[in-house]
């Protein structure tokens, strides 16, 4: 019988690489509008959303990796799977800033 631990962090794990590309994709290959927050007719630089929105995704993506491995090593942790969900929640707010512009001098 498999640990739940093992399943729960494999989850956790794909849950992080889904992340973890769409950061990509935004940051790295500049697909800004991939962001549900662009709006592509503003004046907001596709650039800077790329840059910042996508960076702060691809923390969030290695947040949730991270996360998973210390689940399967560990075992659950409220306190952890708490702090992992603030986070990640705060993380969101501050990706939504940047696609809006937020911080842009243009």
């Amino acid at each position: 019988m498999v640990d739940p631990n093992y399943v729960s962090g494999a989850v956790w794990f794909l849950c992080g690489l889904a992340i973890l590309y769409l950061g990509y994709l935004i940051g790295v290959r500049g697909r800004a509008d991939l962001h549900s927050n662009y709006d592509e007719e503003s004046s907001v630089d596709p650039a800077y959303v790329s840059r910042w929105a996508g960076g702060t995704a691809i923390l969030m993506g290695l947040l949730v990796v991270v996360y998973a491995i210390r689940e399967a090593i560990y075992g659950f942790q409220p306190y952890a799977l708490g702090a992992l969900v603030v986070t990640l929640l705060l993380l969101s707010y501050v990706t939504k800033l940047f696609a809006r512009g937020y911080g842009h001098r243009g």
